[in-house]
């Protein structure tokens, strides 16, 4: 179902449609428009730029906090936590949401024994 609307939006792009869908082919037009208009090709410079930086600075941080970790330094312990804690907080609250929900006095299942 998803490739189908790909293959739809990609026809669409080379007809003259602007809203509703318009069956004149006009081929690569619509393209070189769109490559010639001097905004588009900053916004696509800024696009790499932002990706690019992105990409760098993040492994950067990623590598330094992965060396950091696995150093064997006084607070290894403490730097440990800091570091995972995002990742168990995922599943306690994931846990804790549930047990509110099925919960027999206060959740879901009170509401539909209720109803």
């Amino acid at each position: 179902a998803v490739y189908g609307f790909m293959v739809w939006t990609g026809v669409v792009s080379f007809t003259a449609s602007k809203m509703l869908p318009s069956y004149e082919f006009v081929g690569l037009d619509q393209y070189w428009r769109l490559w010639s208009n001097p905004i588009w090709r900053i916004a696509v410079d800024n696009i790499f730029i932002f990706a690019i930086l992105f990409i760098v600075i993040a492994s950067v941080i990623g590598m330094a906090l992965a060396i950091l970790v696995d150093q064997k330094i006084r607070a290894e312990g403490f730097f440990r936590t800091i570091y995972l804690y995002p990742m168990a907080l995922s599943f306690i609250v994931t846990g804790t949401a549930w047990k509110w929900i099925l919960n027999p006095g206060l959740g879901i299942e009170r509401m539909v024994r209720l109803w």
